[in-house]
């Protein structure tokens, strides 16, 4: 497959693709933190056409989760949000057959601009990692993930 790692600039999640024999490429407006030919820097926009099957996106999530909702009036960042939310909105819009996209939980004002609520929530304890943090899941022609672990690290049993 080809396939599209959007605002990826360590090449991680493309670079296991690769390993795994696709064509996968990485992209961020950022240098790549590896010396990798497979590595587009630029406006993620500006490849969304270039026929992939696949695309993974890592959108930046700071103006739209909902840890930092509170900064949107006291700094006045209702515009960085608005921009994020539709940066977001275009990537899920995005005429690849299969994608996903990840972000933590969203503030409702994001999600009222995204205009779709995610797919799934999944927990990186979930996959063998002790770390909590919620991350949902927007996905579009890909299953569900499946958790290989039910009972936190903390030995509470956890519905999936």
């Amino acid at each position: 497959m080809r396939v599209l790692v959007g605002c990826e600039k360590s090449h991680r999640v493309a670079g296991a693709f690769r390993a795994k024999g696709h064509d996968a490429w990485s992209c961020d407006i950022l240098p790549c933190e590896i010396d990798t030919p497979y590595h587009i820097q630029d406006d993620v926009l500006k490849h969304l056409d270039d026929g992939w099957d696949m695309a993974i996106f890592h959108p930046d999530c700071t103006r739209i989760c909902n840890s930092g909702v509170r900064w949107l009036a006291e700094r006045n960042l209702w515009e960085e949000m608005r921009q994020a939310a539709l940066f977001f909105r275009k990537l899920y819009d995005a005429k690849i057959p299969k994608k996903s996209l990840e972000n933590p939980i969203p503030h409702h004002y994001a999600l009222d601009i995204i205009g779709i609520k995610y797919d799934q929530i999944i927990q990186p304890w979930q996959f063998g990692d002790n770390e909590t943090k919620a991350t949902c899941l927007w996905l579009k022609g890909l299953p569900k993930l499946v958790p290989l672990i039910t009972i936190k690290p903390d030995g509470v049993q956890q519905s999936v």
